[in-house]
């Protein structure tokens, strides 16, 4: 039996409508962006492996020329996936944490500057484009100066077994310097704090080996983890006493001049700035919230 007329009509206007929503489809120039996020837990702006990805992170996407403009979260992989978009040029921006410990890591720029938001992002029809933001968040780094090993809560630190000979034996296992560039291993307290007072940069191993000798007692004590990154270095704790006491080793006599005196000043720098309370990198992320 045949289908009525208004079943007839009703199939045609169905089967038009499919067809011109197929070619209006198949005509646009779509393509797909995706903003991935990540915590950057070595500092160092590449999603490394192991890092994990932060979800719930708010991404927006722009284009004026296409009067767009979508906010979205990051999901459990860490993307925010903004489809069909027109083939044009957008820019992509992460939103900013109430949180203020939280240092965006990638992307930047020659100078080292973040890049937020990231301009001219290409979105190609047929084609899915990606763009990485990476961060890290920032806690104390628990450091005391070689001031506080030298006075009475110092002492009582490096008393906390009975016995301050243990520390100094570690002390004596660095190459530290005095002013003169003689290895100095301290036979007792006494001899460590006069030590400490006295250093001086006129030969920059000597106030090099002060704050290496502070930065190894903070770690030796849980003041410090030896293991966190201080982003300015671009490494760990235990590495910059490394590469410091490496340095005083082969190296230590650095008066004004000596072509290694620069570089022993930036690794005292560096050991002089965790020694007063600098911040190292979380290695895992933080809260947040926006």
């Amino acid at each position: 039996m045949d289908a009525s007329p208004l079943l007839r009509t009703l199939k045609v206007a169905v089967l038009t409508a499919s067809l011109v929503a197929g070619t209006a489809y198949a005509n646009c120039q779509c393509g797909e962006l995706i903003a991935k996020k990540f915590y950057d837990a070595n500092a160092n702006g590449v999603h490394d492996a192991g890092e994990p990805m932060l979800r719930g992170w708010p991404m927006t996407v722009t284009s004026a020329s296409r009067a767009y403009g979508s906010t979205r979260g990051t999901n459990v992989y860490g993307n925010a996936v903004f489809a069909v978009l027109a083939a044009s040029d957008y820019v992509v921006r992460e939103n900013t944490p109430l949180q203020t410990n939280w240092v965006q890591s990638s992307p930047r720029d020659g100078a080292g500057h973040p890049i937020n938001p990231l301009t001219g992002v290409k979105v190609v029809g047929g084609q899915t484009t990606r763009v990485k933001f990476g961060n890290y968040c920032t806690k104390a780094g628990g450091g005391r100066t070689p001031g506080y090993w030298s006075n009475k809560n110092g002492f009582a630190t490096l008393m906390d077994g009975s016995s301050y000979l243990p520390e100094l034996a570690l002390l004596s296992s660095l190459n530290l310097r005095d002013a003169n560039g003689q290895n100095f291993d301290p036979a007792d307290y006494a001899q460590f704090r006069t030590w400490l007072l006295g250093g001086k940069a006129t030969n920059m191993a000597y106030m090099l080996s002060v704050h290496l000798a502070a930065t190894r007692l903070n770690v030796e004590a849980g003041f410090a983890n030896g293991n966190a990154v201080y982003a300015p270095f671009g490494g760990t704790i235990n590495e910059l006493i490394t590469l410091a006491n490496q340095s005083l080793g082969a190296n230590p006599i650095t008066f004004s001049g000596h072509p290694e005196r620069a570089y022993q000043e930036r690794l005292k720098n560096f050991l002089a700035q965790l020694n007063e309370g600098a911040v190292v990198v979380s290695p895992t992320p933080c809260a947040y919230s926006f």
